[in-house]
């Protein structure tokens, strides 16, 4: 039972962090499609960090029961940018760098939190709720390098791809959908999560640690 119940609250307090990296993911991509001579997203209203221009409703239920979810796809229109693979590939890879930044922006505020909050309920609450939107944040970006339908990790891929596969490419991707469900199964059941996402989570949250070890 205080299993379940811790279990419970950890999903309550990461709602917050959830929020704030979708938000600020969604911001990210934006401003950097923007640099990239693209205003799609600006004139989108995705320029925001209001969370309500970027939460899929979908994908925020399932990230909350699951560990595992997504926001609203940033718009883009490619025949703005400057030089399309490049660009392209800049614009997509931003997202995973986005949630790596958004990891590390949380670990520092839970870090702060413990350093300067005196010792309650209320401050072991806050520092566990940023920190539970840390290893989240973190999670997400290596959850968007993979390579599948829908991710960022795929188009940065088959941005690379030449084009005379693009036929295989659209077989794939009409069953993204079966394909994205059945993998976050593989995640969630197999050791595959363990390597593809907690551990490359644990080796960066030991990272930020060191970095802010002389501050903290």
């Amino acid at each position: 039972m205080s299993y379940l119940i811790g279990e419970f609250r950890n999903m309550l307090l990461s709602i917050p962090g959830i929020i704030f990296i979708f938000s600020f993911k969604g911001f990210f991509q934006s401003f950097v499609a923007g640099k990239l001579g693209d205003p799609t997203p600006r004139n989108a209203g995705r320029l925001t960090m209001n969370p309500a221009a970027h939460i899929d409703l979908i994908g925020f239920i399932f990230i909350i029961l699951f560990g595992i979810g997504w926001a609203k796809p940033v718009p883009v229109r490619t025949r703005f940018f400057k030089k399309i693979k490049r660009d392209v590939a800049i614009f997509y890879i931003s997202g995973p760098i986005s949630c790596i930044i958004g990891g590390f922006i949380l670990f520092f505020l839970s870090a702060l939190s413990e350093s300067l909050l005196p010792i309650s309920m209320v401050s072991d609450i806050i520092s566990l709720m940023l920190y539970l939107g840390c290893t989240i944040s973190l999670s997400l970006g290596m959850f968007y390098l993979l390579p599948l339908p829908g991710l960022d990790g795929y188009y940065f891929i088959t941005n690379f791809v030449p084009y005379k596969y693009n036929n295989v490419l659209y077989n794939i991707e009409k069953y993204s959908m079966f394909i994205f469900i059945g993998f976050i199964l593989l995640l969630r059941s197999t050791p595959l999560g363990y390597y593809l996402i907690h551990t490359p989570v644990s080796l960066m949250i030991n990272f930020f640690a060191l970095i802010l070890s002389p501050i903290f």
